[in-house]
């Protein structure tokens, strides 16, 4: 299986999803004015990797600011990984957010709360 690069921009985020180290990263913003469109290679390449995924899964969130449409692809993104914990694998999600940034770390708790998925929370 290959891993999925996609370099960002200014409205779209870095995702980096490696299949052979099972790090998966999400960093930057992310405002696409079709999300769906964006994240359904994502959603396609976590089908395929949860069928044979690596010793420890780890995603990472590192967002300077994402918007709802977003906010439901990344959710998505979760709940493919959830089943993927629930069936005994180990699943970590890394979520990162500046000192100050009040909403973001808000925004992390509140996915947290709908999984079963251990959460790290990091500031930085």
């Amino acid at each position: 299986m290959n891993d999925l690069l996609i370099k960002g921009d200014k409205q779209r985020p870095d995702l980096l999803f490696s299949a052979t180290t099972g790090e998966l990263k999400i960093a930057g913003q992310s405002l696409p004015e079709n999300a769906t469109m964006l994240y359904q290679p994502v959603l396609e390449w976590l089908e395929q990797y949860c069928k044979t995924p690596v010793a420890q899964t780890v995603l990472s969130f590192k967002l300077k600011y994402y918007n709802t449409a977003s906010s439901k692809m990344f959710f998505s993104i979760i709940k493919k990984l959830n089943l993927l914990y629930k069936g005994g694998a180990d699943v970590e999600i890394e979520w990162y957010y500046q000192e100050d940034d009040e909403d973001m770390l808000d925004a992390g708790e509140y996915f947290r709360d709908l999984v079963d998925i251990p959460f790290k929370f990091i500031s930085f």
